[in-house]
């Protein structure tokens, strides 16, 4: 009998945290994956187009297959998520950062804009994600690459922007949701930590708020699936108060004041959620999209992992018996150990749930694993 309670809140436990981590439960209310269209498959309704007093005959420049990137001048893939993504590398070279973003012939009041407000106001919970090439074309000090904006900053406030940068007002990916002003820095003199960033390839980004009792100090930014770490900078004094945005329409590419271009690369599969995401369900945004071009998953009889409920060693089989590559991460994003080979050695991980993630030449597979 203690043996079949055991095995049922093994089971149970498997159940709860699988739930957990299972993305398709929260659904967001814009989802932009940009396959040559500006289609909304989110829940809200809201639909998209290019508005401003100069956006007739504008339209979206899309990529697919592989595009020049100005950083390196070699060839990166045109897309992440689907067959297309917005290349804004494909704008002119006479963007002019005091206007909007989407260029038509020196007439730059046209922005991609939703038609209606989102929704999300005063200190609601939220998560926003989604996929970014940074390929900064002029080099400017104002390389600011707005992903997002909507909401001005409510009761009076300018905080509008969650930042991660290097090197100042240069170098910016940002989220310009009003309410806070958070930087997160990826860089500094010394390091070569921008190399990470400005490499011309696809990276993912997200912030995430709880709402209710949660101030300006919990948001929370991820990159690439792991949680980046703020020192403070940015808050302007105001990390102890709550969010405050004002309801307003959904901006992509663009923000409504100053600095509104994306100057260079693209964008891709943006969400926008009512809720936030725990660190495990970012990862699992992130692992959906991360396969590149060329990567396919496992077919369904092409991998074997065992046992169910690990004690010491996990092991792989594969049906070509090729070079294994393999990452263990903990239910909250964190990387617990990388390595090659078919039998991974989980002995010293505490009990719990991981998602291991197996790679075979362009194949790849992400497994729940249960360590006892």
């Amino acid at each position: 009998m203690k043996t079949k309670t055991t095995f049922l809140k093994t089971m149970l436990f498997i159940f709860a945290v699988s739930a957990s981590i299972n993305i398709k439960a929260q659904t967001p209310l814009v989802h932009l994956k940009f396959e040559n269209n500006l289609n909304n498959d989110g829940s809200l309704g809201l639909t998209f187009a290019v508005e401003g007093a100069n956006s007739a005959g504008v339209s979206v420049p899309y990529s697919s297959g592989t595009t020049t990137s100005y950083l390196t001048g070699g060839s990166v893939p045109g897309q992440i998520e689907g067959n297309y993504a917005i290349n804004f590398s494909a704008i002119g070279d006479d963007t002019d950062p005091n206007y909007n973003l989407i260029q038509n012939g020196g007439a730059y009041d046209a922005q991609i804009m939703s038609n209606a407000n989102i929704g999300i106001t005063g200190n609601d919970a939220r998560t926003i994600s989604a996929w970014f090439r940074y390929d900064d074309r002029n080099n400017s000090t104002n390389g600011t690459h707005m992903i997002v904006h909507f909401g001005s900053a409510a009761n009076g406030g300018g905080y509008l922007r969650n930042t991660l940068q290097h090197a100042g007002a240069n170098n910016r990916i940002q989220f310009g949701i009003g309410g806070a002003a958070v930087q997160w820095y990826y860089g500094s003199d010394g390091d070569n930590i921008e190399s990470t960033v400005e490499n011309g390839d696809w990276h993912h980004i997200a912030i995430t708020y709880a709402g209710g009792s949660a101030t300006i100090k919990d948001v929370k930014m991820y990159f690439d699936g792991a949680e980046v770490t703020t020192d403070g900078a940015g808050t302007s004094g105001v990390g102890d108060d709550a969010m405050a945005t004002s309801n307003d329409k959904v901006l992509i590419g663009s923000r409504n004041n100053s600095q509104k271009w994306f100057d260079g690369g693209g964008i891709d599969d943006v969400r926008i959620y009512d809720v936030e995401l725990t660190a495990a369900e970012v990862l699992a945004v992130y692992n959906e999209n991360v396969l590149s071009t060329a990567d396919i998953a496992f077919g369904q009889d092409e991998l074997k992992a065992y046992p169910t409920l690990v004690e010491d060693f996990l092991n792989i089989e594969t049906t070509n018996q090729g070079k294994l590559n393999v990452s263990v991460f903990d239910i909250t994003g964190k990387t617990i150990l990388e390595t090659i080979g078919n039998s991974i050695d989980m002995t010293g991980l505490t009990s719990g749930l991981y998602i291991v993630k197996v790679r075979e030449d362009n194949k790849v597979a992400n497994l729940k694993v249960l360590k006892k």
